[in-house]
């Protein structure tokens, strides 16, 4: 299945009148995002975001943690939500009506960035790399890691496997409503395939405790190494790059 025909697949089903849809559109909202991302809520203080960083957020949604994050925050610029989904992005649009913090709204693909290189300081993604094949999940890394500065870091999660074959099936079964062709992968896959990906900065975000749905979430913190590291014994937490500001 192309990227147009899936997101075609699942703007049908995010419109529709179907109890999945409503209660998509609800987690996908200011308060459903405190119970889908509830360890997000608090990215701004473990990044230690200032308002002079650039924020890019992929798979945005409703754009609900943008406009929170920015609450805390005060960027200099707004933050900027990238998604696939004309739905979404029009629920995002309306959300934002009359808002005091607003995020800039972008269509895209997540294996073609709509950015120039070393746009970022902070690229976030959740939920989404399960609808990506092995090859446009490596395509996908390299994309964040263009549009990454030197010493930037990208945080990415999404649900993972159990290890028990009929739960796996079960939880596949859940989340492909509206889609197909789901692959949940673990912390250490996404690992393997980011340093694969040329990522100096590779550790487990750890991120907890998801409130729903109830399936486990895999999670990584990943860097761009700043310029002028050459190697582990050349730390980028010492070096003065965005990477240092990061405890996993």
């Amino acid at each position: 299945m192309t990227d147009r025909e899936r997101l075609a697949e699942y703007d049908r089903w995010l419109a529709s009148p179907s109890p999945t849809a409503i209660a998509f559109r609800w987690m996908m909202g200011a308060t459903g995002q405190w119970a889908v991302n509830t360890p997000l809520m608090k990215l701004h203080q473990h990044l230690m975001m200032q308002p002079r960083h650039r924020w890019l957020d992929i798979g945005s949604g409703r754009g609900a943690l943008l406009r929170f994050i920015d609450s805390r925050v005060g960027f200099d610029r707004a933050p900027v939500g990238l998604d696939g989904s004309r739905e979404l992005l029009r629920l995002a649009r309306d959300d934002q009506r009359g808002a005091e913090h607003i995020a800039a709204l972008a269509q895209g693909t997540a294996t073609t960035l709509p950015f120039r290189d070393e746009s970022f300081d902070f690229v976030t993604c959740g939920h989404l790399v399960k609808h990506l094949t092995d090859a446009e999940l490596d395509t996908f890394l390299l994309e964040v890691r263009r549009v990454l500065v030197g010493g930037g870091l990208a945080v990415i999660w999404d649900f993972a496997p159990t290890g028990d074959e009929r739960l796996d099936r079960w939880n596949r079964f859940v989340l492909s409503t509206g889609v197909h062709d789901l692959h949940l992968r673990g912390t250490n896959e996404l690992k393997q395939r980011a340093t694969a990906n040329g990522y100096e900065l590779v550790r487990d975000a750890n991120l907890r405790p998801f409130v729903l749905p109830p399936i486990p979430r895999a999670s990584i913190f990943i860097g761009k190494a700043p310029e002028g590291w050459h190697g582990p014994d050349n730390d980028p937490h010492e070096s003065g790059g965005e990477a240092s500001n990061i405890a996993p």
